[in-house]
């Protein structure tokens, strides 16, 4: 290899630039930016259609009721099904406590003090209902 050897430089007849389209005044360029110049606005989409702008909506966003600690008295609740604020209407029903006090007497011979515990609200689970919507809210079970 030659040491001052340098590539032939390549020339092609269909690389001069005249023959480059380029666009001519009518090309929608944007303004160029400056003090006085206006805003660029983008042409719409589609056929002349507006473009569509999305207005925030508001999103209801439902609180967890706190649990209220309803015993064997009525207590102020706002209920989860009619959502009022209510004082809850109790009403005691058989359930476990009761059967096993009674199940006891019969097992010691004490047959005839069996109905006691059923005659005894302290013995009885409470069951907590709404006055407005009449649905069930709570039952307070002793055992």
């Amino acid at each position: 290899m030659e040491k001052d050897y340098t590539p032939p430089h390549y020339s092609n007849p269909h690389m001069d630039q005249t023959d480059i389209n380029y666009p001519g005044p009518q090309a929608a360029y944007p303004p160029q930016a400056g003090p006085h110049a206006a805003p660029f606005q983008p042409p719409p989409y589609g056929f002349g259609h507006p473009t569509i702008t999305v207005q925030p909506t508001m999103v209801p966003v439902v609180a967890q009721m706190a649990v209220v600690n309803l015993t064997d008295t009525p207590g102020r609740i706002t209920c989860s099904h009619c959502m009022t604020d209510i004082i809850t209407e109790t009403e005691y029903i058989n359930g476990l406590l009761t059967w096993l006090i009674c199940g006891t007497l019969v097992f010691f011979f004490c047959w005839l003090c069996f109905w006691i515990p059923f005659c005894v609200d302290s013995c009885k689970d409470v069951k907590h209902t709404c006055p407005n919507c009449k649905n069930i809210l709570r039952i307070y079970k002793r055992l």
